[in-house]
């Protein structure tokens, strides 16, 4: 296995690699491969993805520029915003995502399944020979017309088979696959494994739902919380022309888009209600309905938008900047007929808030930064801060709806 040195997201950095890696590398769509003195050194361009990628005879990491600690805090806030702290608490200071999570989850699963496997009742349809539960007349006499065996019966079996154990199973597997696995987290995951086994693995991985946290699974919730998490990063043979490689990818531009949506939801609500719709898609820049408007983050009241966000995890110096970002969220004003939208960036090289006014129009465009290198809890601080911004930048007669009850 070739340990390819692990690369930094938004960079370019140069790395002795054989030809046939290289070019196995750039297959893989994930990073951009340049010769730099070919056939053995080569430039490695990344973008917004951390994590890694593994192929025939090698892996790559990609490490964000972000502490983990505080990329795990936004992975699990986007998923559980009153569950995230149990998740994330203990975790090691790991420089890779991909270790931090298959320790997290080693540890929070076997802390989990060691007080005792949870079970439950599920509905199970089958054919037997033998009487179990209620005969199902209907698919007898379909199936197996004038036949006295086998019988088609349904009945509730008390079982472990059951979906908070099937997700945790299926995350087991998946970290399993890949190399270099932390050695006490991979012994810890293949115990786990043996514990599992009467477990069935979920069909659909990256469709799974969050089971609903109740008192009976409560001592679950911190390892679904990082089993779902590992269920969306992971992409297993994922096959571009010959080259089949198994990633373990996270995007930092929907990591930081997911986290503000929630966020920002869960601090207007509490602030003004009304409700908040993500990647709202039912309006149209143009009276044709072609140019499609989707904001990712809307805030309705009173029977109208009242307010757009839109997320961008990138350093604001690229020269693109505002002209492309302004543009956008000019549109969605226009179309949604709001008179002021927000810009909110991850960093900030002016570290500051400003505001663009258009001319002629009366249109607004706020520019805001979160510093996502700070405490979760300073970090949530600031996106009530910008939920009050939205909410006090209304016009008076909106203010004094938005004051009623919806």
């Amino acid at each position: 296995m070739i340990e390819i040195e692990p690369v930094r997201a938004w960079g370019r950095e140069e790395r002795e690699l054989p030809a046939d890696v290289a070019a196995a590398l750039a297959a893989t769509g994930v990073v951009k491969v340049v010769p730099v003195d070919p056939p053995t050194r080569w430039q490695i361009e990344t973008d917004s993805r951390v994590g890694i990628v593994v192929g025939d005879g090698w892996e790559l990491r990609i490490r964000p520029k972000l502490a983990i600690p505080k990329l795990l805090f936004l992975l699990a806030y986007s998923l559980k915003p009153k569950g995230w702290q149990d998740a994330v608490t203990g975790m090691r200071q790991e420089r890779d995502v991909v270790d931090a999570l298959a320790s997290g989850f080693a540890f929070h699963a076997g802390r989990a399944i060691n007080q005792g496997l949870l079970r439950g009742y599920v509905a199970v349809e089958e054919r037997r020979n033998d009487l179990r539960g209620r005969i199902r007349f209907g698919d007898q006499l379909a199936r197996l017309p004038g036949l006295p065996l086998p019988l088609e019966v349904s009945y509730d079996d008390f079982t472990a088979d059951i979906p908070e154990n099937r997700l945790l199973r299926t995350a087991i597997e998946r970290l399993l696959m890949l190399p270099r696995i932390a050695p006490q987290a991979r012994a810890r995951l293949l115990r786990l494994r043996a514990v599992l086994q009467e477990v069935s693995m979920l069909p659909d991985r990256r469709g799974a739902a969050l089971p609903a946290i109740t008192r009976l699974n409560k001592r679950y919730e911190a390892a679904l919380v990082l089993g779902k998490l590992i269920l969306d990063g992971t992409s297993l043979r994922q096959d571009r022309g010959r080259v089949a490689t198994t990633s373990f990818l996270f995007d930092m531009n929907e990591v930081f888009e997911s986290f503000l949506s929630t966020a920002l939801r869960e601090a207007l609500e509490r602030r003004a209600g009304g409700r908040v719709q993500l990647q709202y898609n039912g309006n149209y820049l143009d009276r044709g309905r072609i140019l499609r408007l989707k904001p990712d983050i809307t805030w309705w009241h009173g029977g109208g938008c009242r307010a757009i966000v839109d997320a961008k995890y990138k350093a604001i110096e690229d020269a693109r900047f505002p002209n492309a970002d302004a543009y956008q969220m000019l549109a969605y004003c226009i179309g949604f007929g709001v008179q002021r939208g927000f810009l909110v960036y991850a960093r900030d090289s002016l570290d500051r808030s400003r505001l663009h006014e258009i001319q002629r129009h009366g249109y607004e465009i706020e520019v805001l930064a979160l510093d996502v290198e700070q405490e979760p809890e300073e970090l949530l601080r600031q996106v009530d801060g910008i939920a009050e911004k939205v909410t006090t930048s209304l016009p008076e007669d909106v203010i004094e709806a938005v004051a009623q009850p919806a």
